[in-house]
C-alpha cells in the first residue's frame, strides 16, 4: 500500500489555477452567433473525447481525456450560470417571479457546485489489489467479528453467523460475536410483561445460535447510544487487534479477511478498510418497477464510482458495515462516536483528526438486504441525510485539527450533497409556478436558450454518461431524487431546528409483503402530480393564447412532462408489490450432480441458491424426478453432498428443464455447506454485479421511463379505482344481501 499522499500542494494549486482560468474564460462576453459556435465546437470535442475514452486503456491518456471532459463541461456549465445570474433573473416582474426565479437559480447553482465536487472527487479513482499476508501465520493478527443486532428476526442473523464463523482464517485467531441490543437487561426486565418475555425469548434464541456455530454472545445492561453504544460495550470484552463490523444481514464471503488484513500489516497508520455494501434483494424502486435484474444496483454509483474517487484523496469513510478497523485507533479516539446518528462517518473523522488513514477496497464481499418497502427506504435515507448534516453542524470539519484541505472540502460535501432534496423540490415546483401562475422565472429569449442552456444540458448528459453510465441509467438518479426529496427535506429541516434531536432508528429488514398495497407515504405525490398535470393543461392554453412566448412555453412544457413521468414513476414505486418469496436468492453458476433411487447420476448446472434451496438447470434429455422426490445433491468441486427435495420443475419453450430443490440439512456441516454455496464466493458476487452493468442510451432510458411511468403509475391508479369500487359498490350490495 502506498502510505504517502497521492497528490501534492502543487497539484492542488495547478488545479485551482486551471479552474479559475476556465471560469474566467466562460464569463467573457461574445455575441450570440459566436457563443453558439463556441458551444457547438465544444460539444463536438466533448462527444469525441467521450467516444474515444471507451477505446483507450493507457492510464495517462485516460486521465488526459478525463480532464478534458471535466474542463469542457465546467466551461459550458459556468457560462450558462453566469448568463443566468447576470442577464435572466426576473427581479423586476413581481414578488412571485422574483422569489421563485431566485429559488430556481439557486437550485441550478447548487447543481453546479455538486457537479464540481463530483468532478473533483473522480479525477483519478483508485483501483486496489489485495496485499498478500505473510507466509508465517503467527504474524497474522487476531480479528474480532462484530455482528450488532437490535430487533431483527433471528432468522436474518442465521446465515450471517454461519458465514462469519467459516471465514477462511486461522480458527484460533477468528472470534465472532453477536452483539445483542435486543436482549439487554433493560429489555428483559421491561415493565411490560409481554415485551420482557419477547426479549428473553430472543436472547435465548441468539445464545443458542451463537453456541451452535461457535460464536460468542454479548449484551449489556442498558440500550444507550444505539449501535455506537452497543459496539463500544463489546470493546470492553474482546481484544482482537482488528475488528470486522457486519450488519446482521451482511453475510460475509470466505475470503473477506484474506483480502483486507494485509493492508493493515503494510501500513501501521491505517485505521479503516471499507468494502462495498453488496445487496442481493431489490430496493422498493427496483422491486416495484421491475428493474432489479436489468439495471445496475442503485448503491453502485456510490460504491463503484464515488468511494474509489474519495480513496485517491484519502477521504473514503466508514459506512457502518463490511469494514475492517484497527482496534488501537478506536481505543485512542475513545470508541465509536455517538454525537450524531451516523456514528460511522463521525468516527472516521475522529480518526483522521489524529493522523490516521482510511482506504477503500472495491470488491463485493458481503450479501446484504435492503429495505423492502418505500417507508423503510425513506427511514434509512432520512437517517443518512440527518447524520451527515449533524456532523457538519456539531463537528464542523473546518474546525477539526490535522485534516487536509481536501478532507475538509469533501466532508463538507458529504453534508452539502443532501441539499439535492431541496433542489429537486424547487425543480418540481418551477414548471407549475411558470405555467399555472404565469410567473416569469427566467427573463430570456429563445435564441439565448439555444446558445446557453442547450449546450449545457447536452454536456451534462454526456458527462453523466461518461462518469456514471456503467452504473446508472440516464434519468434514474432523478427518479431516486424525486423519491427522497419531500421526506428528506423534512428530515433536514428537523436537524436545522434541533441538531441534537434526531435519534438512531433501525432500518427495517425482512418486512412482510404478503399482499400488494399502496404506501402510506403516497399522498404528497398525488398533490404534486395533480398540480403538475393542471399546469401542463394551462401550458397548452397559454401556448394558444400567448404566441409571443411560445418558445419558452414549449421548453417549460417539455420540462413539466418530464416531471410528470417522474411523478407517475413514483406512483409505480409507491404501489408495493406482493413478494411471496421470503428469502432472496443469489445467482450462482456451479456444476453439480444429482442422484435418486436407482437412477443414474445426473449432471446439472446451478442457476441460483439461498439458505433454503437452489434452482438448477438440467440438460434437455435429462430424467426428471417427480415432485417430492428426495435427491442427493453432489458438489464435485467441493467434494461434498447434501440432501434436498424436489419442490417444482418447469420446461421452458426452448426445451430446458428447470428444477427447484428444497434443502434438507441433516447436520451442522450441511448448514455450513449451504451457506458457503450461496454466499461464500466473492468472485461470484463480482460476476453477478458485472452482469447487471447494462448501460442504456439517453433515448433508450427515456423510452423506458415513459413505458414504466405510464404502466406502473397506471397500475397504481387502477388499484385505487378497483379498491374504491369494491369498498363503495360491491361490499354494500353484499351486505344488503345478508
Amino acid at each position: 500500500m502506498n502510505a504517502t499522499p497521492r497528490y501534492t500542494l502543487a497539484t492542488l494549486i495547478i488545479m485551482v489555477a486551471a479552474l479559475a482560468t476556465i471560469l474566467y474564460a466562460a464569463t467573457l462576453q461574445v455575441g450570440l452567433k459566436t457563443g453558439g459556435l463556441i458551444g457547438l465546437v465544444l460539444l463536438g470535442v466533448l462527444f469525441h473525447a467521450y467516444v474515444i475514452s471507451y477505446h483507450v486503456r493507457d492510464k495517462k491518456i485516460t486521465l488526459a481525456l478525463r480532464l478534458l471532459i471535466i474542463g469542457i463541461a465546467t466551461f459550458l456549465a459556468w457560462r450558462y450560470l453566469y448568463w443566468r445570474a447576470t442577464e435572466t433573473l426576473p427581479m423586476a416582474f413581481g414578488f412571485l417571479s422574483a422569489v421563485f426565479g431566485l429559488a430556481l437559480f439557486l437550485a441550478e447553482f447548487y447543481g453546479f457546485v455538486t457537479t464540481l465536487f463530483g468532478f473533483f472527487s473522480n479525477i483519478s479513482p483508485l483501483e486496489r489489489e489485495p496485499l498478500a499476508l505473510p507466509a508465517d501465520q503467527n504474524l497474522w493478527p487476531h480479528v474480532d467479528v462484530y455482528v450488532p443486532t437490535y430487533n431483527e428476526d433471528p432468522a436474518i442473523l442465521y446465515p450471517t453467523i454461519i458465514a462469519a464463523t467459516q471465514i477462511d482464517y486461522p480458527r484460533e485467531k477468528l472470534h465472532v460475536y453477536i452483539l445483542d441490543d435486543g436482549g439487554t437487561a433493560q429489555k428483559c426486565n421491561d415493565a411490560n410483561p409481554e415485551k420482557a418475555r419477547q426479549a428473553r425469548t430472543r436472547q435465548a434464541e441468539l445464545q443458542a445460535l451463537a453456541a451452535k456455530f461457535g460464536a460468542g454472545y454479548l449484551t449489556r445492561e442498558k440500550n444507550l447510544h444505539a449501535k455506537a453504544g452497543n459496539v463500544n460495550s463489546a470493546l470492553n470484552f474482546t481484544n482482537g487487534a482488528l475488528i470486522l463490523i457486519l450488519d446482521c444481514d451482511h453475510i460475509p464471503t470466505q475470503d473477506f479477511l484474506k483480502n483486507t488484513v494485509g493492508f493493515f500489516l503494510h501500513d501501521p497508520k491505517l485505521f479503516l478498510v471499507q468494502t462495498p455494501h453488496n445487496f442481493i434483494n431489490a430496493d422498493p424502486l427496483e422491486r416495484n418497477l421491475d428493474t432489479f435484474q436489468a439495471s445496475p444496483a442503485e448503491n453502485e454509483l456510490f460504491y463503484d464510482v464515488i468511494q474509489p474517487g474519495l480513496d485517491f484523496w484519502g477521504a473514503s469513510f466508514f459506512c457502518g458495515s463490511a469494514a475492517m478497523l484497527r482496534r488501537s485507533v478506536l481505543d485512542e479516539v475513545g470508541g465509536f462516536a455517538g454525537q450524531t446518528i451516523t456514528e460511522d462517518a463521525e468516527t472516521t473523522l475522529d480518526a483522521m483528526s489524529l493522523g490516521y488513514r482510511t482506504m477503500y477496497f472495491n470488491r463485493p464481499m458481503v450479501s446484504g438486504l435492503q429495505p423492502e418497502t418505500y417507508s423503510g427506504f425513506i427511514l434509512q435515507r432520512s437517517r443518512w441525510g440527518q447524520g451527515m448534516l449533524q456532523i457538519f453542524m456539531l463537528k464542523n470539519p473546518w474546525l477539526i485539527p490535522n485534516l487536509s484541505l481536501v478532507q475538509r472540502l469533501l466532508y463538507t460535501n458529504f453534508a452539502f450533497y443532501w441539499g439535492f432534496a431541496l433542489s429537486r423540490l424547487a425543480m418540481l415546483c418551477s414548471p407549475i409556478v411558470f405555467l399555472f401562475f404565469s410567473a416569469n422565472l427566467c427573463d430570456t429569449t429563445n435564441e439565448e436558450l439555444m446558445v446557453y442552456a442547450l449546450p449545457q444540458m447536452l454536456a451534462a448528459l454526456i458527462t453523466t454518461q461518461y462518469f456514471y453510465g456503467r452504473v446508472r441509467w440516464p434519468f434514474m438518479s432523478q427518479l431516486y431524487e424525486t423519491a427522497q426529496a419531500i421526506f428528506v427535506t423534512w428530515a433536514l429541516v428537523a436537524v436545522v431546528r434541533k441538531p441534537r434531536a434526531p435519534t438512531f432508528k433501525v432500518t427495517p429488514k425482512g418486512e412482510d409483503l404478503n399482499e400488494s398495497f399502496i404506501s402510506e407515504l403516497a399522498w404528497p405525490f398525488y398533490i404534486f402530480l395533480s398540480l403538475n398535470l393542471i399546469s401542463i393543461a394551462f401550458g397548452v392554453w397559454r401556448y394558444i393564447d400567448e404566441p409571443a412566448h411560445r418558445g419558452m412555453i414549449i421548453f417549460v412544457e417539455f420540462w413539466a412532462v418530464l416531471d410528470a413521468l417522474f411523478l407517475l414513476g413514483m406512483l409505480g414505486v409507491l404501489f408495493e408489490q406482493r413478494q411471496p418469496r421470503k428469502e432472496p436468492r443469489v445467482a450462482h453458476q456451479e456444476a453439480i450432480e444429482m442422484r435418486w433411487g436407482e437412477s443414474p447420476q445426473q449432471a446439472a448446472a446451478m442457476v441460483n441458491a439461498s439458505m433454503s434451496g437452489l434452482q438448477i438447470l438440467l440438460p434437455e434429455a435429462a430424467l426428471l424426478p417427480p415432485i417430492g422426490t428426495e435427491v442427493q445433491v453432489l458438489f464435485p468441486q467441493r467434494g461434498v453432498a447434501c440432501w434436498a427435495g424436489i419442490r417444482w420443475h418447469w420446461h421452458n419453450p426452448q426445451g430446458a428443464h428447470y428444477v427447484g430443490l428444497s434443502y434438507q440439512p441433516a447436520s451442522i456441516a450441511d448448514e455450513r455447506l449451504i451457506a458457503a454455496v450461496a454466499f461464500g464466493s466473492s468472485a461470484q458476487l463480482l460476476r453477478n454485479n458485472q452482469q447487471r452493468h447494462k448501460g442504456k442510451t439517453v433515448i433508450g432510458s427515456l423510452v423506458w421511463l415513459i413505458y414504466t411511468s405510464v404502466f406502473k403509475g397506471g397500475a397504481h391508479l387502477l388499484f385505487i379505482v378497483r379498491r374504491q369500487i369494491i369498498k363503495n359498490l360491491v361490499k354494500p350490495k353484499l351486505g344488503s344481501l345478508g
